[in-house]
């Protein structure tokens, strides 16, 4: 009984420690520029983290990348810069392991789901200056800026999943009363 007790807390501390949001299956990266890395973590996590870039196909990335080290672990996300040799070649497989720190990559804190970078989609080019808020405005390339123009915001910005915690709550519920 202490056995199975012992167990089922150990895998609910597992469940409810640092968890990746994004990038993800549905939501990768591009091969160029800065990217958004996003988590989940509970108190008892470490406060800072290594992440690392991976992919078990080593054709599209030979070695592990360190993308950051001593990342504020307390924050909700944060942007990675390219490694120092650029993004790799787009492909799929690639996943983000949180690592304690870069001198031991080895030991992995958490695991994006795996997700593809890709080539960004071209797009018209143009010129605009102003201040980034978190919405895009979408103006046609012939056409000049107009009331009528589309403003977007995503539905989500910046809220990470929790699906995968919360659907925990009820398996231990009931793995509780059958051990009481």
């Amino acid at each position: 009984m202490r056995l199975s007790i012992s167990f089922l807390l150990s895998v609910a501390a597992s469940a409810l420690a640092y968890s990746v949001t994004s990038p993800n299956g549905s939501q990768g990266w591009t091969n160029q520029g800065a990217q958004f890395l996003s988590w989940t973590r509970v108190n008892t996590d470490r406060l800072n983290f290594t992440a690392v870039l991976t992919n078990q196909n080593r054709a599209l990335l030979p070695t592990d990348q360190v993308l950051a080290a001593l990342v504020d672990g307390t924050l909700p996300n944060t942007t990675v810069n390219p490694p120092s040799g650029g993004w790799p070649t787009p492909g799929g497989g690639y996943r983000v392991n949180l690592v304690q720190d870069a001198t031991d990559l080895n030991t992995i804190l958490a695991q994006s789901p795996e997700f593809n970078i890709t080539q960004p989609n071209s797009t018209s080019s143009s010129t605009a200056t102003g201040t980034s808020t978190g919405t895009t405005l979408v103006i046609p390339a012939t056409a000049s800026a107009a009331p009528s123009d589309t403003v977007s915001t995503p539905q989500n910005a910046g809220m990470p999943a929790f699906e995968g915690q919360l659907a925990l709550i009820p398996l231990f519920s009931i793995l509780a009363f059958f051990l009481a």
